[in-house]
Protein backbone atom coordinates (compact mmCIF):
# COMPACT_ATOMS: atom_id res chain seq x y z
CA UNK A 1 0.00 0.00 0.00
CA UNK A 2 2.81 2.42 0.81
CA UNK A 3 4.29 2.18 -2.68
CA UNK A 4 0.84 2.60 -4.21
CA UNK A 5 0.13 5.67 -2.07
CA UNK A 6 3.52 7.16 -2.90
CA UNK A 7 2.79 6.68 -6.59
CA UNK A 8 -0.58 8.47 -6.30
CA UNK A 9 0.96 11.38 -4.40
CA UNK A 10 3.74 11.61 -6.99
CA UNK A 11 1.20 11.88 -9.81
CA UNK A 12 -0.40 14.95 -8.23
CA UNK A 13 2.94 16.59 -7.39
CA UNK A 14 4.41 15.93 -10.83
CA UNK A 15 1.25 17.25 -12.50
CA UNK A 16 1.48 20.47 -10.48
CA UNK A 17 5.20 20.92 -11.14
CA UNK A 18 5.06 20.34 -14.90
CA UNK A 19 2.14 22.77 -15.16
CA UNK A 20 4.09 25.43 -13.29
CA UNK A 21 7.12 25.11 -15.57
CA UNK A 22 4.90 25.80 -18.55
CA UNK A 23 4.28 22.39 -20.09
CA UNK A 24 1.17 22.67 -22.34
CA UNK A 25 -2.12 21.29 -20.98
CA UNK A 26 -2.28 18.95 -23.99
CA UNK A 27 0.63 17.08 -22.38
CA UNK A 28 0.01 17.54 -18.65
CA UNK A 29 -3.50 16.08 -18.90
CA UNK A 30 -1.90 12.67 -19.46
CA UNK A 31 -0.63 12.77 -15.87
CA UNK A 32 -3.98 11.81 -14.36
CA UNK A 33 -4.28 10.91 -10.68
CA UNK A 34 -7.80 9.63 -11.35
CA UNK A 35 -6.64 7.06 -13.89
CA UNK A 36 -3.69 6.29 -11.62
CA UNK A 37 -6.10 5.60 -8.75
CA UNK A 38 -8.10 3.14 -10.85
CA UNK A 39 -4.96 1.33 -11.95
CA UNK A 40 -3.65 1.20 -8.38
CA UNK A 41 -6.96 -0.25 -7.18
CA UNK A 42 -6.64 -3.14 -9.63
CA UNK A 43 -2.96 -3.61 -8.74
CA UNK A 44 -3.60 -3.73 -4.98
CA UNK A 45 -6.43 -6.23 -5.37
CA UNK A 46 -4.30 -8.43 -7.64
CA UNK A 47 -1.11 -8.35 -5.56
CA UNK A 48 -2.54 -8.08 -2.04
CA UNK A 49 -3.33 -11.79 -1.57
CA UNK A 50 0.20 -12.70 -2.64
CA UNK A 51 1.50 -10.74 0.35
CA UNK A 52 -0.78 -12.37 2.87
CA UNK A 53 -3.64 -9.87 2.91
CA UNK A 54 -6.89 -8.93 1.19
CA UNK A 55 -8.22 -12.48 1.03
CA UNK A 56 -11.76 -11.59 2.10
CA UNK A 57 -14.19 -9.07 0.64
CA UNK A 58 -14.58 -7.36 4.01
CA UNK A 59 -10.87 -6.51 3.96
CA UNK A 60 -11.26 -4.29 0.89
CA UNK A 61 -13.33 -1.51 2.44
CA UNK A 62 -10.52 0.15 4.38
CA UNK A 63 -7.91 0.06 1.56
CA UNK A 64 -10.49 1.40 -0.89
CA UNK A 65 -11.34 4.26 1.45
CA UNK A 66 -7.67 5.01 2.16
CA UNK A 67 -6.73 5.11 -1.54
CA UNK A 68 -9.70 7.34 -2.43
CA UNK A 69 -9.19 9.72 0.51
CA UNK A 70 -5.41 9.84 0.02
CA UNK A 71 -5.73 10.79 -3.64
CA UNK A 72 -8.30 13.48 -2.95
CA UNK A 73 -6.25 14.83 -0.03
CA UNK A 74 -3.32 15.49 -2.35
CA UNK A 75 -5.61 17.05 -4.94
CA UNK A 76 -7.11 19.31 -2.26
CA UNK A 77 -3.62 20.28 -1.07
CA UNK A 78 -2.56 21.15 -4.61
CA UNK A 79 -5.77 23.13 -5.10
CA UNK A 80 -5.22 25.17 -1.93
CA UNK A 81 -1.61 25.92 -2.88
CA UNK A 82 -2.62 26.95 -6.39
CA UNK A 83 -5.38 29.20 -5.05
CA UNK A 84 -3.39 30.85 -2.24
CA UNK A 85 -0.31 31.42 -4.40
CA UNK A 86 -2.43 32.33 -7.44
CA UNK A 87 -0.70 29.79 -9.66
CA UNK A 88 -2.50 30.62 -12.87
CA UNK A 89 -0.68 27.96 -14.88
CA UNK A 90 -2.11 25.19 -12.73
CA UNK A 91 -5.48 23.60 -13.50
CA UNK A 92 -6.08 22.66 -9.86
CA UNK A 93 -7.48 26.04 -8.81
CA UNK A 94 -9.91 28.12 -10.84
CA UNK A 95 -9.41 31.90 -11.26
CA UNK A 96 -12.54 32.41 -9.15
CA UNK A 97 -10.76 30.70 -6.25
CA UNK A 98 -8.12 33.43 -5.98
CA UNK A 99 -8.89 35.46 -2.87
CA UNK A 100 -12.45 34.14 -2.76
CA UNK A 101 -12.57 31.78 0.22
CA UNK A 102 -16.24 31.03 -0.25
CA UNK A 103 -15.73 29.85 -3.81
CA UNK A 104 -12.59 27.94 -2.82
CA UNK A 105 -14.47 26.28 0.03
CA UNK A 106 -17.18 25.06 -2.33
CA UNK A 107 -14.49 23.83 -4.72
CA UNK A 108 -12.81 21.86 -1.93
CA UNK A 109 -16.17 20.52 -0.75
CA UNK A 110 -16.73 19.12 -4.22
CA UNK A 111 -13.43 17.27 -4.00
CA UNK A 112 -14.35 15.95 -0.55
CA UNK A 113 -17.63 14.60 -1.95
CA UNK A 114 -15.68 12.98 -4.79
CA UNK A 115 -13.95 10.87 -2.15
CA UNK A 116 -17.17 8.95 -1.66
CA UNK A 117 -17.59 8.43 -5.40
CA UNK A 118 -14.00 7.26 -5.80
CA UNK A 119 -14.44 4.93 -2.84
CA UNK A 120 -17.36 3.18 -4.53
CA UNK A 121 -15.55 2.92 -7.88
CA UNK A 122 -12.32 1.66 -6.28
CA UNK A 123 -14.22 -0.89 -4.21
CA UNK A 124 -16.01 -2.11 -7.34
CA UNK A 125 -12.76 -2.57 -9.26
CA UNK A 126 -11.10 -4.33 -6.36
CA UNK A 127 -14.11 -6.62 -5.98
CA UNK A 128 -13.94 -7.66 -9.62
CA UNK A 129 -10.29 -8.65 -9.23
CA UNK A 130 -11.05 -10.33 -5.89
CA UNK A 131 -13.59 -12.61 -7.62
CA UNK A 132 -10.89 -13.71 -10.06
CA UNK A 133 -8.83 -15.05 -7.15
CA UNK A 134 -11.21 -18.05 -7.00
CA UNK A 135 -9.31 -19.12 -10.13
CA UNK A 136 -5.75 -17.81 -9.55
CA UNK A 137 -4.65 -18.52 -13.11
CA UNK A 138 -7.07 -15.82 -14.32
CA UNK A 139 -5.93 -13.01 -12.00
CA UNK A 140 -2.98 -11.64 -13.99
CA UNK A 141 -4.65 -11.54 -17.44
CA UNK A 142 -8.01 -10.52 -15.96
CA UNK A 143 -6.50 -7.57 -14.09
CA UNK A 144 -4.50 -6.50 -17.13
CA UNK A 145 -7.65 -6.60 -19.27
CA UNK A 146 -9.23 -4.18 -16.81
CA UNK A 147 -6.28 -1.81 -17.11
CA UNK A 148 -6.46 -1.94 -20.91
CA UNK A 149 -10.19 -1.14 -20.91
CA UNK A 150 -9.60 1.80 -18.55
CA UNK A 151 -6.77 3.12 -20.72
CA UNK A 152 -8.88 2.74 -23.88
CA UNK A 153 -11.73 4.66 -22.26
CA UNK A 154 -9.39 7.37 -20.97
CA UNK A 155 -7.55 7.92 -24.26
CA UNK A 156 -10.84 8.13 -26.15
CA UNK A 157 -12.23 10.56 -23.56
CA UNK A 158 -9.16 12.75 -24.13
CA UNK A 159 -10.03 12.91 -27.81
CA UNK A 160 -7.07 10.99 -29.20
CA UNK A 161 -7.22 9.68 -32.73
CA UNK A 162 -8.72 6.18 -33.17
CA UNK A 163 -5.38 4.95 -34.49
CA UNK A 164 -3.77 5.73 -31.13
CA UNK A 165 -6.60 4.57 -28.89
CA UNK A 166 -6.68 1.25 -30.76
CA UNK A 167 -3.26 0.51 -29.28
CA UNK A 168 -5.13 -0.30 -26.05
CA UNK A 169 -7.09 -3.09 -27.70
CA UNK A 170 -8.45 -5.44 -25.06
CA UNK A 171 -9.54 -7.79 -27.85
CA UNK A 172 -5.94 -8.44 -28.85
CA UNK A 173 -4.97 -8.81 -25.20
CA UNK A 174 -7.78 -11.33 -24.78
CA UNK A 175 -6.24 -13.42 -27.54
CA UNK A 176 -2.82 -13.25 -25.88
CA UNK A 177 -4.45 -14.18 -22.56
CA UNK A 178 -5.62 -17.44 -24.12
CA UNK A 179 -2.00 -18.34 -24.88
CA UNK A 180 -1.05 -17.33 -21.35
CA UNK A 181 -3.81 -19.50 -19.90
CA UNK A 182 -2.60 -22.55 -21.79
CA UNK A 183 1.10 -21.98 -21.23
CA UNK A 184 1.03 -21.09 -17.54
CA UNK A 185 -1.90 -23.41 -16.83
CA UNK A 186 0.13 -26.41 -17.96
CA UNK A 187 2.90 -25.39 -15.59
CA UNK A 188 0.53 -25.45 -12.60
CA UNK A 189 -1.17 -28.72 -13.45
CA UNK A 190 -4.01 -27.62 -15.75
CA UNK A 191 -3.17 -30.01 -18.56
CA UNK A 192 -6.60 -31.45 -19.37
CA UNK A 193 -9.32 -29.81 -21.44
CA UNK A 194 -11.93 -29.96 -18.68
CA UNK A 195 -9.53 -28.26 -16.25
CA UNK A 196 -9.20 -25.26 -18.57
CA UNK A 197 -12.89 -24.85 -19.36
CA UNK A 198 -13.94 -22.90 -16.26
CA UNK A 199 -10.88 -20.58 -16.30
CA UNK A 200 -11.59 -19.86 -19.97
CA UNK A 201 -15.20 -18.98 -19.18
CA UNK A 202 -14.17 -16.82 -16.22
CA UNK A 203 -11.53 -14.95 -18.21
CA UNK A 204 -13.85 -14.28 -21.15
CA UNK A 205 -16.68 -13.08 -18.92
CA UNK A 206 -14.24 -10.98 -16.89
CA UNK A 207 -13.23 -9.26 -20.11
CA UNK A 208 -16.84 -8.56 -21.06
CA UNK A 209 -17.54 -7.40 -17.48
CA UNK A 210 -14.81 -4.76 -17.81
CA UNK A 211 -16.30 -3.72 -21.15
CA UNK A 212 -19.79 -3.48 -19.68
CA UNK A 213 -18.52 -1.44 -16.73
CA UNK A 214 -17.00 1.04 -19.20
CA UNK A 215 -20.30 1.07 -21.09
CA UNK A 216 -22.27 1.93 -17.97
CA UNK A 217 -19.80 4.64 -17.01
CA UNK A 218 -20.02 6.16 -20.49
CA UNK A 219 -23.80 6.23 -20.11
CA UNK A 220 -23.65 7.86 -16.66
CA UNK A 221 -21.05 10.46 -17.66
CA UNK A 222 -22.19 11.57 -21.14
CA UNK A 223 -19.59 14.32 -21.58
CA UNK A 224 -16.97 11.59 -22.13
CA UNK A 225 -17.13 10.66 -25.80
CA UNK A 226 -16.07 7.05 -26.33
CA UNK A 227 -16.97 4.14 -28.57
CA UNK A 228 -18.32 2.18 -25.61
CA UNK A 229 -21.68 3.96 -25.50
CA UNK A 230 -23.39 6.95 -27.09
CA UNK A 231 -26.00 8.43 -24.69
CA UNK A 232 -27.23 10.90 -27.33
CA UNK A 233 -29.13 8.12 -29.09
CA UNK A 234 -31.55 7.94 -26.15
CA UNK A 235 -33.36 4.95 -24.60
CA UNK A 236 -30.39 4.48 -22.28
CA UNK A 237 -31.87 1.92 -19.79
CA UNK A 238 -33.09 -0.45 -22.51
CA UNK A 239 -29.83 -0.19 -24.47
CA UNK A 240 -27.81 -0.91 -21.32
CA UNK A 241 -29.98 -3.96 -20.66
CA UNK A 242 -29.42 -5.18 -24.22
CA UNK A 243 -25.70 -4.51 -23.85
CA UNK A 244 -25.66 -6.69 -20.72
CA UNK A 245 -27.23 -9.60 -22.57
CA UNK A 246 -24.92 -9.10 -25.53
CA UNK A 247 -21.84 -9.10 -23.33
CA UNK A 248 -22.91 -12.29 -21.57
CA UNK A 249 -23.44 -14.01 -24.92
CA UNK A 250 -20.20 -12.67 -26.40
CA UNK A 251 -18.32 -13.81 -23.33
CA UNK A 252 -19.66 -17.33 -23.79
CA UNK A 253 -18.69 -17.41 -27.45
CA UNK A 254 -15.22 -15.95 -26.83
CA UNK A 255 -14.62 -18.43 -24.03
CA UNK A 256 -14.87 -21.29 -26.53
CA UNK A 257 -12.11 -19.76 -28.64
CA UNK A 258 -10.03 -19.09 -25.52
CA UNK A 259 -10.59 -22.66 -24.36
CA UNK A 260 -9.51 -24.09 -27.70
CA UNK A 261 -6.30 -22.04 -27.80
CA UNK A 262 -5.55 -22.73 -24.13
CA UNK A 263 -5.99 -26.51 -24.58
CA UNK A 264 -3.77 -26.46 -27.66
CA UNK A 265 -0.99 -24.52 -25.92
CA UNK A 266 -1.33 -26.58 -22.73
CA UNK A 267 -0.95 -29.83 -24.66
CA UNK A 268 2.11 -28.52 -26.48
CA UNK A 269 3.63 -27.24 -23.22
CA UNK A 270 2.92 -30.50 -21.40
CA UNK A 271 4.51 -32.60 -24.15
CA UNK A 272 7.56 -30.33 -24.24
CA UNK A 273 7.92 -30.56 -20.46
CA UNK A 274 7.57 -34.34 -20.56
CA UNK A 275 10.29 -34.60 -23.22
CA UNK A 276 12.57 -32.30 -21.22
CA UNK A 277 11.98 -34.35 -18.07
CA UNK A 278 12.75 -37.56 -19.97
CA UNK A 279 16.00 -36.14 -21.25
CA UNK A 280 16.95 -35.02 -17.73
CA UNK A 281 16.29 -38.52 -16.34
CA UNK A 282 18.29 -40.09 -19.15
CA UNK A 283 21.25 -37.94 -18.28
Amino acid sequence: MRNAMSFLAALVVVRLVVELVGVPPQITRYISSTVGLLGVAIYVAAVGPLRGGLRKFSQFFLPALILAAWTEAWIILATVLAAVLRLSRSHFAEPEDYGNWGHLGRHLLGHAIETGVFFVVVLLLMTMVHILWRWPITVAPGALLGVFVIMRFWTEALGLEPLRTAAWSSTLLMLLSAFYLGGVGARVGLTKARQLLIPSLVLAWAWRAWIYLATVFAALVPFFKTHFFDPSRGDVPMRLLKALGTNVLEGLIVSLFVWGIAVWIACATYVESAIASGESLAE
